[in-house]
């Protein structure tokens, strides 16, 4: 078929805008590079080109779910954190920008050295598999209850070539046998925390996202509560856990760290919400 890649482009951006899309030129080009391998430059520039009909065709499709509220991650396959690619599915919670700050704060306060680092709940796998990535000498556990959860972590693994280990379970049931006598240095999650009656209210594009990554019970604090209760012991003398909280959430979620270490600091956002509670053993 024939095409110009700016008209595909302005076909795109027309569909998207109609359907509501707030970053509709954004999410365009990113479907354009996805199936033409393109850069901006090569829109603006390039004329008329012969594009095999199914390439094209698939283009118009990917549109399409879009404009119907398909996650953008979930047609692409995989999204940046942390400067690194991670294949994502309709399985894992799409890795957000804000999650970086826990990778962050580790880098930071262990540079140079060799933590045994804990993830749980770790869904892709993109906080624990991005700090053994950036500290190579760190030895790194990942935990999540969704098999089909750990299939993307184990791909991502694979795709970043480094080692981790990764474990099948649900925190909720307390530790499991083969991580009681483990201690860790840094133990670090960002579990589900949405309030389950505030789940109907969430954007299209969150609620195509795996209910089990989301879920944080009536409070949204069922899993902070298991954390602080029973993974808490697992944490070595002088070590961190870490938490993401939902920005509703962040006070309650301290109030229960605090009781099981006697401090617990409650870090900002970018935005200025509170979003990260750290605690020391």
């Amino acid at each position: 078929m024939k095409a110009k890649l700016s008209d595909l482009r302005r076909h795109g951006e027309i569909v998207l805008k109609e359907r509501g899309i707030e970053e509709y030129r954004g999410d365009t080009f990113c479907l354009l590079n996805k199936h033409f391998g393109c850069t901006r430059a090569d829109v603006l520039l390039k004329g008329e080109e012969d594009y095999p009909d199914e390439t094209v065709t698939a283009y118009f499709k990917d549109i399409q779910k879009r404009g119907d509220r398909t996650p953008l991650q979930h047609l692409l396959g995989s999204w940046e954190f942390m400067g690194l690619p991670f294949a994502v599915s309709p399985d894992v919670l799409i890795p957000r920008a804000e999650t970086e700050w826990l990778v962050e704060y580790v880098l930071k306060h262990y540079e140079g050295k060799a933590p045994k680092v804990l993830d749980l709940c770790t869904g892709s796998g993109c906080i624990g598999l991005s700090i053994k990535k950036m500290l190579p000498e760190a030895q790194v556990t990942l935990v999540d209850v969704s098999a089909l959860a750990l299939k993307v972590a184990e791909t991502n693994r694979k795709n970043l070539e480094i080692e981790a280990k990764i474990e099948a379970w649900d925190i909720l049931q307390g530790v499991p046998f083969f991580l009681q006598k483990a201690r860790f240095d840094v133990i670090v999650s960002n579990p589900p925390y949405i309030k389950t009656s505030d789940l109907p209210t969430l954007q299209p594009e969150v609620q195509q996202e795996p209910e089990l990554a989301l879920n944080g019970g009536t409070d949204g604090l069922l899993y902070y509560r298991a954390l602080a209760a029973d993974w808490s012991g697992l944490l070595a003398e002088g070590g961190t856990f870490l938490v993401e909280t939902g920005e509703d959430t962040g006070t309650g979620v301290q109030e229960i760290f605090r009781e099981a270490f006697q401090n617990a600091e409650l870090h900002n956002d970018l935005a200025g919400l509170p979003r990260y509670v750290v605690s020391k053993k």
